[in-house]
């Protein structure tokens, strides 16, 4: 039995830090490439992020690491060799131990070469996006699709080289679990939205004026600081593609993207963006540097910042309080506009070409398109070079609508050029976590609508801090789930919400 474990773990506590500091200045690189890098600094940017990830991978993979991990852990069989450690310290080293299996298995050299791929792909997908010209990143997408591959083969996988991807942002996620979620959702997503597109569409005209975009930014940063944000230890900028990007507890850095004719998608940005930034604030700050220091996973992520999206900003309480505000900023514009009208035009449901776009009916049958995508592409049956037109022929299936272009087609995404490819399916899996949530917080709090309306946005956060975020990774998904619901997870909530909301607003029988 070892004679001093708490010494033993604030050794792989101390080694774990260091990485964890690396893994930040790689973030701060990214939020300085998508927000103000001049697009001529790519070539050492790239160099800058492939030495810093291999830096930081050293530190995880390193033999004083696993020597101080392995005294209280045994790294093949995942048995602790302590009965004196908490609880909490014990799902730290079960996610060390799972950590650092993966990562001693990727070899440096791929992960030099994974990190400077990526960071150049990220920029030429920004500049194929804007002259929309596919073929300019095609080279990199087949690149970092090669990769992907090979990962999944270095990593290891039983049924499906995907399962060995998701399971990077979703611990313990397969594709056999994730196609019959998708599978369940599909025919009562696709019934609504048939339903839907049977009534008339709401006037949303008052949404596609000329909005000031400094008067936009403003006002995001108005919702941030409403939602409890503190301009000391957080900041809002503008990229390609909005982002949260978590550095530390302290320092939280969001990003939105302006149209100056469609102002939700700054509103709903921010709001987004702020649901995950209210996470990563929220995680103890005296665990940064271990698992249980960051978020449980991407899906579990994701389920806040879609709750504060839909559940909260799409929600008639939330534009009950700031629509006033909101007028006030932009009278000319929303004036004369009924709280009734604003409403229903935030909740139009009418199929989009950008997932980031979407309503709450049509936004997973993006993410469906994206699954079968990503399969397709990692079994080698998408040819990268046919990308455009099997995401096409998708769209029109699902959502019966065919981009006129690759930029509001297969170009909208950044994750692909991250290397993110098994990101994707963590936004439905966000959704259908976000609504399971929130039946026990609506339970618990059946004010909610009456204090929202009031502005105090701190009900939910204060919920999801208490049962979610303090808690970082010391449960797994499925585990954090029965925990806080005292069921596994289900698609039945999520489509019990949609009903019930959009019942009513379409006036549906």
């Amino acid at each position: 039995m070892l004679k001093n474990p708490t010494a033993s773990y604030h050794k792989i506590k101390e080694l774990s830090t260091r990485a964890t500091l690396f893994s930040g200045i790689s973030m701060l690189l990214e939020w300085d490439q998508e927000t103000f890098m001049p697009k001529g600094a790519i070539e050492i940017r790239s160099k800058q992020v492939e030495l810093i990830a291999s830096l930081g991978h050293k530190e995880k993979t390193s033999k004083e690491f696993a020597s101080a991990l392995d005294a209280l852990i045994d790294i093949e069989t995942g048995t602790v060799k302590s009965d004196e450690l908490s609880e909490q310290q014990i799902a730290a080293l079960r996610e060390w131990r799972r950590d650092y299996i993966k990562a001693v298995k990727l070899p440096a050299s791929f992960v030099e070469e994974f990190a400077k791929v990526t960071s150049a792909a990220t920029h030429a997908w920004a500049d194929a996006k804007e002259k929309n010209d596919f073929k300019g990143f095609q080279p990199h997408l087949e690149k970092i699709v090669s990769l992907c591959r090979k990962k999944a083969d270095i990593l290891g996988y039983e049924d499906h080289p995907y399962d060995a991807l998701v399971d990077n942002f979703e611990p313990t996620m397969t594709t056999a679990t994730l196609t019959v979620l998708l599978e369940r959702l599909k025919i009562p997503l696709t019934n609504l939205l048939k339903r839907i597109c049977t009534k008339p569409l709401p006037d949303t005209s008052f949404l596609h004026r000329d909005y000031d975009h400094a008067k936009q930014l403003a006002f995001g940063k108005k919702l941030l600081s409403a939602m409890g944000f503190d301009k000391r230890f957080s900041r809002l900028d503008e990229s390609a593609h909005p982002m949260c990007i978590p550095l530390q507890t302290y320092d939280t850095r969001m990003t939105t993207r302006i149209s100056l004719n469609h102002p939700l998608m700054n509103i709903l940005s921010c709001v987004h963006e702020g649901g995950h930034g209210l996470y990563h604030s929220h995680l103890p700050h005296e665990n940064y540097g271990t698992p249980l220091g960051e978020a449980a996973s991407l899906g579990i992520d994701e389920s806040q910042s879609r709750s504060w999206e839909t559940i909260i900003g799409r929600s008639f309480p939330f534009w009950q309080h700031f629509l006033p505000h909101l007028q006030e900023v932009f009278p000319e514009h929303l004036g004369a506009v009924r709280l009734e009208e604003f409403y229903k035009a935030v909740n139009i449901v009418q199929p989009t070409m950008i997932r980031t776009e979407s309503d709450e009916v049509t936004y997973n049958l993006h993410i469906m398109l994206r699954f079968e995508m990503e399969k397709g592409l990692i079994e080698g049956k998408i040819p990268v070079e046919k990308v455009p037109e099997e995401w096409n022929r998708r769209m029109r299936e699902y959502l019966g609508i065919s981009p006129h272009s690759d930029r509001e087609g297969c170009l909208q995404d950044i994750h692909w050029s991250l290397g993110a490819i098994g990101y994707f399916p963590t936004y439905t899996l966000g959704n259908l976590y976000a609504a399971q949530f929130f039946e026990v917080f609506a339970k618990e709090h059946p004010d909610w609508k009456e204090r929202i309306a009031r502005g105090e946005l701190g009900i939910l956060s204060k919920w999801q801090k208490e049962h979610i975020h303090r808690f970082g990774r010391q449960y797994l998904p499925e585990d954090l789930c029965e925990k806080i619901t005292g069921k596994p997870l289900s698609e039945k909530p999520f489509i019990t919400y949609l009903e019930n909301k959009y019942t009513p607003l379409y006036h549906l029988t």
